[in-house]
């Protein structure tokens, strides 16, 4: 029942993305279906109790991810490398508490992590939305009537 529901939230933020986002909302889009059927294949490599498999996709995905935060003007995408980075690091504890019980703690927080990376997907399809919305309406804030002061340092170091 979780994984249903888990699966749901994933496939309707991804639907979010490709519907309200851009190239790059619409890229991780394909990653993370991408994930969902990798994830399957790949499982089946361990390394004792260590799921090698499933930690080489999760960097995998990380790196794919801080590619697009460092080249893209995306909050969103900032959010979910933070995430990921989680998600990536709880892959350690098996290695580091081997023969404990703390690799289902590792596996609950990241079923809780992968739900934070759904919400930021909603986030991401947003974020798009507003930034195509900010644009046709000239992007600029000459009306309005309290305008403030400070200097808009991203239009001023822009080419």
């Amino acid at each position: 029942m979780v994984t249903i529901a888990i699966i749901s939230v994933t496939l309707a933020g991804v639907l979010a993305l490709f519907r309200f986002g851009g190239w790059e909302e619409r890229a991780v889009g394909v990653m993370v279906l991408a994930l969902l059927i990798l994830v399957r294949v790949v499982e089946p490599i361990q390394i004792g109790s260590w799921r090698a498999g499933v930690a080489g996709l999760e960097i995998a995905f990380l790196l794919a991810i801080l590619a697009l935060t460092y080249t893209r003007d995306r909050w969103w995408l900032t959010a979910l490398a933070g995430f990921q980075l989680i998600s990536v690091l709880t892959h350690l504890v098996p290695l580091l508490a081997s023969g404990r019980h703390f690799v289902w703690t590792a596996v609950t927080i990241r079923l809780e992590v992968w739900l934070l990376i759904c919400i930021t997907f909603f986030v991401g399809a947003w974020e798009a939305w507003a930034a195509r919305r900010f644009a046709r309406e000239g992007g600029s804030h000459a009306q309005d009537k309290h305008r403030s002061r400070l200097v808009d340092l991203d239009a001023t170091q822009r080419p």
